[in-house]
């Protein structure tokens, strides 16, 4: 089964990377952004979708450590009030 799910990951992996070379081949038109500071860039529609996609998940990878972060701060704490709460009732009589 482990097998299987391996090569299915591959086959797709394969899928999505043929298809995004395609786009790329026939979205290749020049496309100029300003962002408003310096002079502007011109790049093909494919690179300013990909440039996009690629911030995306750099952004959703830091938000997703800050959160886990949190998370794992809240954990401690709470194994903290924890212990604390079972040393409390072992010393009751």
């Amino acid at each position: 089964m482990k097998k299987l799910k391996a090569g299915l990951s591959v086959l797709l992996f394969i899928l999505v990377l043929a298809y995004a070379l395609a786009f790329a081949a026939n979205n290749s038109l020049p496309v100029e952004l300003d962002f408003l500071i310096g002079s502007p860039l011109t790049l093909p529609v494919s690179v300013w979708l990909a440039l996009a996609l690629f911030s995306g998940v750099v952004v959703g990878i830091f938000s997703n450590m800050a959160a886990s972060a949190r998370h794992r701060l809240a954990l401690r704490q709470l194994k903290k009030e924890l212990s604390e709460t079972k040393q409390r009732l072992s010393k009751l009589p």
